[in-house]
């Protein structure tokens, strides 16, 4: 055997190493991975990845200024992203130099990994952190609207208090007309025993008599429909009470889910950013 044909054996050996275990590669490998093996002139086979092809075939010549071609005549690996609208997904291609026993270079391998996966996860994870932010501001509005409502019916119960207040004191004023009504009642039937005692010079006295006791049982009579409207309003301020009370305990109850709700919201949001970042740390550091 010549020395030239020995050299060729030799040459080969690599490339033929790498030819026979190209197949399987895929197979081992969890992503998804296209293979070239090249000499110094052409490509001599390719292997490619389970969904997608970069459109060679055997023979293809190096292409000047492709990752491979570069590698293979400065003799030192080379890493590049190829951009996704090449194939329409990002690309990381790599490409490394062989040697014969010499250390001459008799070729390289070139090898691209599919980041569509990790594209796709890094656009899901920025679109669910945008989603998770609209809601928390939503649910913000939400709970500052809660908190309003939260405030006017604090602020109406308290009006009703003083309403119910006012309601008391009409009571007590009527209280009192009541007893001074009473009083004039009995006056004026004291003044229309004396009128009729003093006989004609009390005539013009009991008239004054009579209308002190019509006057008096007007007043009665008017100091009984105030207590029935009074009692009417404070029972109505009693019942609205109440209904405000059921608002404002459910207002806090939904004020205390806003806010788990919120925090559960927040917590998401950390997971879809972390999530984001750690795509993003993957697509650079394929």
């Amino acid at each position: 055997m010549t020395e030239l044909s020995i050299q060729a054996e030799t040459e080969s050996e690599i490339l033929n190493a790498f030819i026979k275990v190209a197949p399987f590669l895929n197979k081992l490998v969890h992503d998804d991975i296209t293979i070239g093996i090249y000499d110094t002139e052409k490509l001599i086979i390719n292997i490619p990845g389970n969904t997608f092809s970069l459109n060679v075939k055997s023979g293809d010549p190096l292409a000047e200024g492709d990752i491979i071609t570069n590698a293979i005549r400065e003799d030192r690996e080379k890493t590049e992203m190829v951009p996704k609208e090449l194939f329409g997904f990002p690309l990381i291609a790599r490409a490394v130099p062989l040697h014969d026993n010499n250390g001459k270079v008799v070729g390289g391998v070139g090898l691209g990994t599919s980041l569509e996966k990790a594209n796709k996860l890094h656009e899901v994870a920025e679109s669910l952190s945008a989603v998770v932010e609209e809601s928390a501001a939503s649910i913000q509005e939400v709970s500052g609207s809660v908190a309003e409502l939260a405030d006017q019916v604090t602020n109406i119960s308290s009006q009703m208090k003083e309403v119910s207040s006012g309601a008391n004191q009409i009571g007590e004023v009527s209280t009192v007309v009541k007893g001074i009504s009473d009083q004039s009642n009995l006056l004026g039937l004291n003044a229309s025993i004396e009128a009729a005692r003093a006989g004609e010079s009390g005539k013009g006295f009991s008239v004054v008599a009579e209308e002190i006791r019509k006057l008096a049982n007007n007043s009665k009579d008017n100091v009984t429909q105030i207590d029935e409207a009074t009692e009417s309003i404070q029972k109505l301020i009693a019942e609205l009470d109440e209904a405000f009370s059921g608002v404002h305990e459910m207002t806090d109850s939904q004020a205390v889910a806003i806010q788990q709700i919120s925090s559960t919201i927040q917590e998401i949001s950390a997971n879809a950013q972390d999530l984001a970042k750690m795509a993003e740390d993957t697509l650079q550091a394929k």
